[in-house]
């Protein structure tokens, strides 16, 4: 199996870019100016459905709902991959939902959940988007870490492969690429091939590409630096388009899901309380926006992805915007244990996790108690 330099596989990642039309650009661009000021209705309530391109209008937030409003509040988060599963975020951001609630929110990628929790622990950002898999393993070591709120619909990730791997068997001592080792696609890729029998460490070598998106993951597996990649909605139908088809769909596995979660230091949440809380609001506005206005969601995920491609894009809307299986936003202790459970095995460290602490529904509760979502 050739190995590939990190320069190489940043020059696939150009090419892609420019090349494909539909490979996702890496999701720092930004929404149109009119997406970027703040909906109409009253100050606090969640945005609907308006029907159009722009900003969403009208209200979907109970009659009555509090704002979460704090004094005007920089902060800083991450987002750990450029895939439809952070649709209601990038609506948030770009939408100017958290700004309704008096923050000012730089929300940035930092590819892969690795760099993306260090950053979170060393204090550069105050929140963290990543997948709940990955997390666990650094909840293992640094239970401080508090997972707050989940926008997961479910395991969605297809392992697409190469036209000369037929089939799962095939794969057996072959590459797999992923963007970084410990990320969310390797957590659920381990966990999946290890529920069919397989030993993930020894039955597969692990390539990570770096790169900051799911394109180059995309263009490895094009190349041939590697012979299958996991991909979520739409990066897996840009592989299919190339070429490479599903051996592996955790959607039909019925595995325990973990989610896409928001995470917080247990220090920002005991002294910013009313900032987590205000950050919070914004992520389910944006859950519910992403979800009633199909026309703004899918506007923003085309800028977001870089990509000129309405198939691909209603794909990863319908995926990830609730269509098929609506967010929880609460985080579910005994789903959790599930995923341990299925993980422990191949990762001991994974038995210190403390779930009791390093999930907090409290925030949520409060926000509920309130009644700012109610009508979900």
């Amino acid at each position: 199996m050739r190995r590939w330099g990190a320069g190489l596989l940043v020059g696939l990642l150009v090419l892609v870019g420019c090349g494909s039309g539909g490979t996702p650009a890496g999701g720092g661009q930004s929404a149109p100016a009119a997406a970027k000021s703040a909906p109409a209705g009253g100050a606090g309530a969640a945005p609907a459905a308006s029907g159009g391109a722009g900003t969403p209008g009208g209200s979907a937030a109970p009659a009555g709902a509090p704002a979460i409003l704090v004094p005007p509040t920089k902060v800083r988060a991450s987002y750990s991959v450029v895939s439809g599963g952070i649709g209601a975020y990038w609506v948030a951001a770009d939408a100017g939902l958290w700004e309704r609630h008096g923050l000012d929110v730089e929300f940035t990628l930092i590819a892969g959940t690795p760099p993306g929790m260090a950053a979170l622990i060393a204090g550069e950002t105050q929140f963290a988007v990543a997948s709940g898999d990955a997390v666990l393993r650094v909840q293992s070591q640094n239970p401080d870490v508090v997972s707050l709120v989940t926008t997961g619909v479910g395991n969605t990730h297809r392992l697409m492969a190469t036209p000369g791997i037929r089939r799962l068997e095939d794969l057996r001592g072959r590459a797999i690429g992923v963007s970084a080792i410990g990320d969310g696609a390797y957590a659920i890729a381990t966990k999946a091939l290890l529920k069919l029998g397989y030993n993930p460490t020894s039955d597969f070598t692990w390539i990570a590409t770096g790169g900051g998106s799911t394109a180059a993951m995309i263009a490895g597996l094009a190349a041939g630096a590697f012979d299958a990649t996991p991909l979520t909605a739409p990066n897996d139908m840009v592989a299919e388009r190339q070429g490479a088809h599903s051996v592996l769909d955790t959607a039909d596995m019925n595995l325990p899901a973990a989610g896409l979660a928001t995470n917080a230091m247990r220090r920002t949440l005991e002294q910013q309380r009313p900032v987590v809380e205000a950050f919070v609001a914004g992520v389910i506005d944006g859950v519910r926006v992403f979800r009633e206005d199909p026309t703004l969601g899918k506007e923003i995920l085309t800028k977001r992805m870089g990509m000129d491609d309405p198939e691909a894009i209603h794909w990863a809307w319908e995926t990830y915007s609730g269509q098929r299986r609506a967010p929880k936003l609460y985080l579910d202790h005994a789903e959790m244990r599930a995923v341990l459970d299925d993980l422990v095995g191949e990762y001991p460290e994974l038995q210190a996790v403390q779930l009791e602490r390093v999930l907090d529904n409290s925030v949520l509760q409060e926000l509920e108690a309130k009644g700012y979502f109610s009508s979900r």
